[in-house]
């Protein structure tokens, strides 16, 4: 499996979910930054030769072995992995070895990881591709994740969920995401130790280029619809949330009609034994 995409974008998380989902649940998830290493260092610790403890890829024999930034492994180590993986796809072990390579790509050279590994072991890696899309083309999903990482930190840290102004929420929707999720993971966590000391404004903690001309100019080309799609959806998910499924609350809150807060769950996705006991 080869999972790129630009850095932050989940792809280590993605890695862990294909290992956790599958049938080798519970064993080990051996994780190698390949960029780590110098070359000997790599060589030694993935193959094991002249050392007395287990390699890497021994250790990872029915479970997962993960190879982190594959487009800085050198290209003699490219070669044995090569030759490891056929030798274990033509044995009658070849099962126990998965490997998935994690690359960081961009938008300049989508094509780095192909002309930089040796194309049959590409080709070898890549039997299935995996490239998470970079946050600032997610859309709504953005203010959903937001609003789970409030929640999930403001458990950690016992505290009221802060609530996201409709200002803030559109500001969310038109930043450009540069560190994609790990960006937005660090700002939820920044706005949940903020509003523990009584104020905060995630308008202001977005970094200060996320409001030059250029984004702007971005941002107004998306239709005003979409940016009240999306706030509205998120303000019935949380206080769906808030009132574990109680439509009569969520209708009092809301000043909304069964029938139209119907439609409207029904338009976004919504489902009420999502929340109830939640």
């Amino acid at each position: 499996v080869l999972i790129g995409g630009e850095t932050g974008t989940g792809k280590s998380l993605i890695a862990h979910a294909l290992h956790a989902c599958g049938p080798r649940q519970g064993k080990k998830f051996i994780t190698v930054n390949c960029a780590a290493y110098s070359e000997d260092e790599l060589s030694r610790r993935l193959f094991g030769e002249n050392s007395d403890e287990d390699s890497f890829i021994d250790t990872s024999l029915d479970g997962t072995l993960c190879l982190e930034d594959i487009e800085s492994i050198p290209i003699s180590i490219q070669a044995r992995l090569l030759a490891l993986i056929t030798k274990f796809d033509h044995g009658n072990e070849g099962s126990r070895l998965r490997i998935i390579a994690i690359s960081n790509d961009t938008e300049e050279t989508p094509q780095s990881l192909e002309n930089t590994l040796r194309q049959d072991l590409y080709y070898r890696l890549a039997a299935m591709q995996i490239t998470p899309p970079p946050l600032k083309s997610r859309g709504e999903d953005i203010l959903l994740l937001f609003n789970r990482y409030l929640e999930n930190f403001a458990d950690e840290y016992g505290c009221e969920k802060p609530a996201v102004a409709a200002e803030d929420a559109a500001q969310l929707l038109q930043a450009s995401w540069e560190g994609n999720i790990r960006q937005l993971i660090n700002l939820a966590e920044r706005t949940v130790l903020q509003s523990r000391r009584g104020s905060y404004s995630i308008t202001e903690m977005l970094p200060s280029n996320e409001n030059d001309d250029e984004n702007n100019e971005k941002a107004i080309a998306k239709p005003l619809k979409e940016h009240v799609e999306a706030f509205e959806r998120m303000l019935i998910d949380n206080t769906m949330r808030r009132h574990k499924g109680s439509i009569q609350s969520v209708m009092a809150e809301l000043s909304l009609p069964r029938r139209t807060l119907n439609e409207k769950m029904a338009k976004y996705g919504l489902t009420r034994s999502n929340y109830v006991g939640s």
